[in-house]
């Protein structure tokens, strides 16, 4: 046992030092099947992505906020998110644990941060698995129960709940919440193998509509189309905000390989598989979704569309059943994978989170039998369902993006710190401690003392500046763009360089033991991906904002109420100080 007293920080630490305290993901041993094989983790990945975006999102989104000028859209979300997607590669590739960005928020920005980003995640895949049930049971009510399931949950639900909650009661919804809760309980391989199944279908059926688009549809139909209820029409009819809306609102559709790094603890060679399995399920879906969505515009009136529904919808148009039905079958089976894959990641973002101490400690139990976190993924599945109740599908289009922006901005800033730290190089793997005396080490040349914190400082705020610039330009909207809020963008990136200038000048990137993959041109790329993210997030809709409010709130209440008192370090820290001074008290006892 090493002496607290002697060579360990094992004091009980104060609240700066509490809030501040970091974890190393690579001491975490989470006792799960590593099975997943490079195959295994892409198809998770374009499982989730091309479920999301294309059968449940695009449609609405084409519908309501950018038109046929939704293809642009696709096409700027994935060049915004491209910085942010290097950076998860990197990260991913880093840690050998389960990755996320709450790992990653603890490695290098302490235990505060990571319980509100913790939080932050859980809530915000909920939401976002929620809304993708929604839309399956919308789906199969509409096209496979012909409305009853609807009149069922009408007739029905009122008399036990309120109207504003009945009207949003989903019969289907819950039950594909409760069978995706039974398969991720019985193992992880065999929500690979059902993912296998759904991408195989997806991307069949996808090629099957793209050419009927090509046989039936239109130019005219894409370019000229004009809606006779508000007059707007042509390829961007809701203009170049519309399409600039569109991008913010469909990166969640990209957020799929965020399952990738979640599941790296049990990928066979995460250092390898995980890098490129994040990078071909990004191109692969990027590809696929700029084709549907140009598919979708030229085969019917852009304005015709219905929100989750109107793929099928747009065969039906054209009198082509076997298609239709075809096409029906695919959506409700990629729902359920997609929902099926993304239960996976938040029941294990749950099970690290608890076992950390930061949220409640049964959270993090496994199944002896199958080596999947079972209490997680009911605890999980029922959050969820209460969801599909509080909110409707209109809602919940506009809460489900603003969450993931604020995360990838998270991510981004993450990697630049840890790149600079030398935290997981310093640590006593036997104990798990970090030593008052900082261990020697050849890598040690170049290194500045206290060099991390001084780049949180100097990241923090660059992120503020653009925060407040971004802010400043949008709040300015009726200003000439060329006389007041161009300049101002560019007097905030010229003093953003410079920020990023001096640390690239002045600090020195702390080498990596094997790694897997390096995020070129730290930390310039990942601070472009914190500037367009934020770029994003500021054109949706206010709701968004208030919601990541809330989120926040939420979080800061959780580690404080609960987390504070029941962090995994700071117990073990206090329990190290218990018996160093008992061993003192018994020497003086002898003596």
């Amino acid at each position: 046992m090493p002496s607290c007293t002697k060579n360990y920080n094992c004091k009980p630490p104060s609240l700066f030092e509490r809030i501040t305290q970091k974890s190393n993901p690579e001491l975490t041993d989470h006792n799960l099947k590593k099975c997943l094989n490079l195959f295994d983790l892409t198809v998770q990945g374009l499982a989730h992505i091309i479920g999301v975006g294309i059968f449940i999102m695009t449609p609405g989104v084409i519908k309501m906020v950018a038109g046929p000028g939704l293809v642009v859209s696709y096409l700027l979300a994935a060049a915004v998110i491209v910085f942010t997607v290097v950076s998860y590669m990197d990260l991913g590739a880093r840690y050998r644990g389960i990755g996320n960005a709450y790992v990653y928020v603890y490695a290098s920005l302490g235990e505060f941060a990571a319980g509100l980003t913790g939080t932050f995640i859980m809530i915000e895949i909920s939401l976002c698995l929620a809304f993708v049930a929604v839309g399956f049971g919308q789906n199969f009510d509409k096209y496979i129960s012909d409305g009853y399931a609807h009149e069922l949950q009408v007739k029905y639900s009122g008399t036990f709940l309120p109207d504003y909650l009945a009207e949003n009661v989903n019969l289907m919804a819950i039950a594909l919440i409760i069978v995706c809760c039974v398969i991720n309980c019985i193992g992880v391989k065999q929500v690979a193998i059902t993912n296998t199944i759904t991408v195989g279908v997806s991307l069949l059926t996808l090629a099957m509509y793209c050419v009927i688009s090509l046989i039936y549809g239109s130019t005219s139909t894409f370019t000229d189309s004009t809606d006779p209820d508000t007059g707007r029409g042509g390829l961007f009819p809701y203009g170049i905000s519309g399409v600039v809306t569109g991008a913010a609102i469909t990166v969640v559709s990209f957020a799929g390989f965020e399952t990738l790094v979640s599941l790296s603890a049990e990928a066979k060679n995460s250092k390898r598989d995980v890098p490129l399995a994040v990078g071909l399920s990004f191109g692969i879906s990027t590809v696929v979704y700029v084709c549907v969505t140009a598919a979708i515009c030229y085969l019917v009136p852009w304005y015709t569309l219905t929100e989750s529904t109107g793929i099928a919808a747009s065969l039906e148009a054209h009198k082509l059943p076997i298609p239709k039905y075809i096409v029906i079958f695919t959506i409700l089976l990629a729902s359920a994978s997609v929902a099926l894959c993304t239960l996976t990641t938040l029941a294990r973002g749950l099970m690290v989170i608890s076992e950390d101490g930061l949220m409640f400690k049964f959270l993090s139990s496994v199944a002896e039998c199958s080596k999947v976190p079972v209490a997680a993924t009911v605890t999980a599945s029922s959050v969820i369902i209460f969801f599909t109740l509080v909110f409707s599908y209109k809602i919940l289009i506009h809460l489900v993006s603003g969450g993931t922006l604020v995360t990838f901005v998270a991510v981004c800033f993450t990697l630049v710190v840890i790149s600079y730290s030398k935290t997981k190089e310093v640590v006593d793997e036997s104990t798990g401690l970090v030593p008052n005396v900082p261990v020697e080490s050849s890598e040690d040349a170049g290194y500045v003392e206290g060099q991390e914190w001084k780049i949180v400082g100097l990241m923090g705020v660059y992120t503020k500046l653009w925060s407040f610039g971004i802010l400043l330009v949008h709040l300015l909207k009726s200003w000439s763009f060329w006389h007041v809020r161009f300049p101002i963008l560019v007097v905030t990136g010229i003093i953003g360089l410079l920020i990023l200038t001096y640390i690239k000048l002045n600090y020195h990137i702390q080498p990596q033991r094997d790694p897997g993959f390096v995020c070129p041109g730290i930390p310039f790329v990942p601070a472009i991906g914190i500037t367009l993210n934020l770029a994003l997030f500021s054109v949706l809709d206010v709701t968004a904002h208030l919601m990541t409010i809330a989120y926040f709130g939420f979080g800061t209440a959780m580690y404080f109420g609960y987390g504070y008192f029941h962090s995994t370090i700071t117990l073990r820290k206090q329990k190290e100080l218990e018996l160093t001074q008992n061993d003192e008290n018994d020497e003086v006892v002898r003596s």
